[in-house]
């Protein structure tokens, strides 16, 4: 459901976290060189760039192409993230996908927070499927089809070219399954509470 919520609590970490994007663009090499998701250097002792490689980016139109990607997640479900729960979401994924990546991703270096962007559409998806939006549904069946789609036929050439890169499915995938296990825990954390009678309301029938 497009909310497009321009409250600050909605709007203060998309932005902060596009920010971090550009200027990690921007200060390239020496960003890579220091935050890149480079395997050997993470299984070395450099974890921090299990989380800072993601946010790295192949060039400027990725970062742009990612960058749209945030701002779909703050039109689809922004609401339901206020700074706290933005930057504990982003975090998370960051790390699950990250650990994903290293263990299943061919130990090759990686760039881009596209498989943080899958997870936060499928946890999204599943917190409206919790509060009954019929889109959740639509949201989980069509990111399903649309990695389905890339695991078999491929993704878009026209992708690769803008990105001059190949497009790392892997980690679309990975994104997707991480997404599945926040919107579980989302759903054990948040159960409805059984109603509980007052005892002080309670009336007797005699």
């Amino acid at each position: 459901m497009l909310g497009f919520p321009t409250q600050k609590q909605y709007l203060t970490a998309p932005l902060c976290f596009i920010a971090i994007l550009f200027l990690l663009e921007v200060t390239k090499p020496v960003s890579m060189q220091w935050f890149g998701f480079i395997p050997g250097d993470i299984l070395n002792g450099e974890v921090w760039r299990l989380m800072t490689g993601q946010m790295l980016h192949t060039n400027f139109n990725h970062v742009l192409l990612n960058v749209s990607g945030v701002a779909l997640v703050w039109a689809l479900h922004g609401e339901y993230y206020n700074t706290k729960h933005y930057v504990v979401a982003i975090c998370i994924s960051l790390i699950l996908v990250g650990i994903g990546i290293l263990l299943f991703g061919g130990n090759t270096n990686y760039a881009g927070v596209s498989g943080i962007l899958h997870t936060l559409i499928v946890y999204g998806a599943i917190i409206d499927i919790k509060k009954h939006e019929k889109t959740g549904w639509l949201l989980l069946i069509g990111i399903t089809a649309k990695v389905l789609y890339e695991l078999i036929v491929g993704p878009a050439q026209s992708t690769k070219d803008l990105i001059q890169a190949d497009v790392a499915v892997e980690a679309h995938l990975i994104g997707c399954i991480v997404g599945i296990l926040m919107g579980l825990g989302y759903l054990f954390f948040n159960k409805a509470e059984p109603n509980k009678v007052d005892p002080n309301k309670v009336s007797l029938n005699k």
